[in-house]
């Protein structure tokens, strides 16, 4: 065998090696409860997941309250979803958050609907904050309708 083929050999086994260690995030779960605000159309789950997930895992210097968050998805074509503590793969915001293990905890996401054209969008997530409940803004880049036409699927 040439050192060449030995060299790429050794390569292609730590990466495989490097990828089965590797953490996997868990799945985002149904939610328990959504309010959705979607006017006669219904809210998807997989349009909360998608755009949840797309967010720049910076935390904004933005402290929403309760009413803040209300006033934002008070309109058509938004959804606050509900979950018991889902683990969101966000490492810098969870560091800011006290968490230690690269995830931050989701008790809620408000996600207002996305302006006409835009390319990104604010969004709320309910975190835990050191043992503590409170509203974070941050952006997501996801900006497609999280409410569908038709039958309900969540």
């Amino acid at each position: 065998m040439t050192s060449a083929r030995l060299l790429r050999g050794t390569a292609t086994a730590l990466l495989l090696a490097g990828v089965a260690c590797a953490p996997h995030a868990p799945p985002i779960r149904h939610a328990v409860k959504i309010l959705a605000y979607c006017g006669s159309m219904q809210a998807r789950q997989t349009g909360i997941d998608s755009v949840i997930s797309s967010t720049d895992d910076r935390l904004s210097d933005e402290r929403p309250t309760q009413a803040d968050v209300m006033r934002a998805v008070g309109t058509d074509d938004a959804v606050i979803a509900y979950w018991d503590a889902q683990p969101l793969a966000l490492p810098r915001v969870s560091q800011a958050l006290g968490e230690t293990d690269g995830y931050a905890r989701v008790y809620a996401a408000a996600i207002p609907a996305a302006g006409d054209g835009a390319s990104s969008r604010r969004i709320y997530l309910l975190v835990r904050d050191r043992g503590e409940r409170r509203w974070i803004a941050l952006t997501a880049f996801d900006t497609q309708s999280v409410c569908v036409e038709g039958r309900r699927d969540v």
